[in-house]
């Protein structure tokens, strides 16, 4: 897989709607409630479940934090996948398929590690579920697997140069892998995998955290402090949020109408930092979130608390 070829412009429009309303007396009404499905998000030592119905938080799953990895779920929310060290055991690591609502695992696969490090190994549970799909890291660049641990397909190189530690790669909803790459471009390979495409070049100093919707239609980034949208095809980015602090992260709900953002972004030494938990309609204009939200902006909060939620590591919106 060594050429790259970019991509023609297509346009793509897309409805957008609004997250919040006014009550009788002019407020902002900032509840969740009008919102489907659930926040899952590492805070602390624990993950935690916030169900935007009912505005309640729940542990989502109890774990360890040495031998964890990483966690991904389903977009359907029925299936979990916890990446593992093994206690004792330096040769491989453990994939387990989980099913959230009573915490069986219902499938298991051990996998041999590529070199003596495995923290930096975590896999995430693509859309439909077959495959598992492991980010570059060091050792071994991209990697497909079956759900019995055999490789479907594994490229390490771009233009002759690794994919290493830093590049990310994600399934988009017809099976094609879009990844970064060189810290300048995002990429995209369609089955069965044999040419890349660059869908764009970013020319920027500071960017990344790209998260793809549902559909596979849209991708948000970080560029320098805020969050972005545009089509999948690279086309049409507009900057969604703004603040005096910084955004780390934009995930999109299951419908695609809303972005959880991550606002007021602090970093950390051992983890990515922390941040508090926004979420912007996606309504083609630009959201203030963090300290001073404007008006649109859900501000996430448990049911009879003020303070707002905090994340550290990774969220998701199921």
């Amino acid at each position: 897989m060594e050429n790259i070829r970019f991509l023609g412009i297509f346009v793509f429009f897309f409805l957008c709607f609004t997250a919040c309303s006014k009550d009788d007396n002019g407020e902002v009404n900032s509840s969740t409630q009008n919102l489907n499905g659930k926040i899952l998000y590492d805070k602390g030592e624990n993950i935690y479940s916030f169900d935007l119905r009912s505005g309640a938080k729940s542990i989502y799953f109890e774990h360890n934090n040495y031998s964890l990895n990483g966690w991904d779920v389903s977009w359907d929310g029925l299936t979990r996948l916890e990446t593992s060290s093994i206690a004792g055991d330096f040769q491989n690591i453990r994939f387990r398929f989980v099913n959230p609502s009573n915490g069986v695992i219902e499938h298991e696969i051990i996998y041999p590690r590529s070199a003596q490090e495995d923290r930096l190994t975590s896999g995430k549970l693509v859309g439909h579920k077959s495959q598992i799909l492991l980010e570059p890291d060091l050792n071994h660049g991209i990697v497909l697997l079956d759900l019995e641990g055999n490789i479907i397909k594994n490229f390490r190189k771009v233009n002759g140069k690794n994919l290493t530690l830093g590049d990310k790669a994600m399934m988009l909803a017809d099976k094609s892998i879009l990844f970064t790459f060189d810290n300048k471009y995002i990429l995209k390979t369609s089955p069965p995998y044999d040419e890349i495409v660059a869908i764009k070049e970013m020319n920027y100093s500071d960017w990344g955290n790209v998260h793809s919707s549902k559909d596979g239609s849209k991708l948000s980034v970080r560029i320098d402090k805020h969050i972005y949208i545009m089509n999948s095809d690279g086309t049409d980015l507009i900057q969604v949020t703004d603040s005096q602090t910084q955004e780390r992260e934009g995930i999109f709900s299951p419908d695609g109408n809303f972005l959880l953002i991550a606002a007021d972004y602090q970093p950390a030494t051992s983890r990515p930092g922390t941040w508090s938990l926004n979420i912007i309609p996606l309504d083609g204009t630009k959201h203030i979130v963090g300290k001073t939200p404007s008006e649109a902006v859900i501000v996430v909060k448990e049911q009879n608390n003020e303070n707002v939620e905090k994340g550290d590591n990774y969220m998701l919106w199921r």
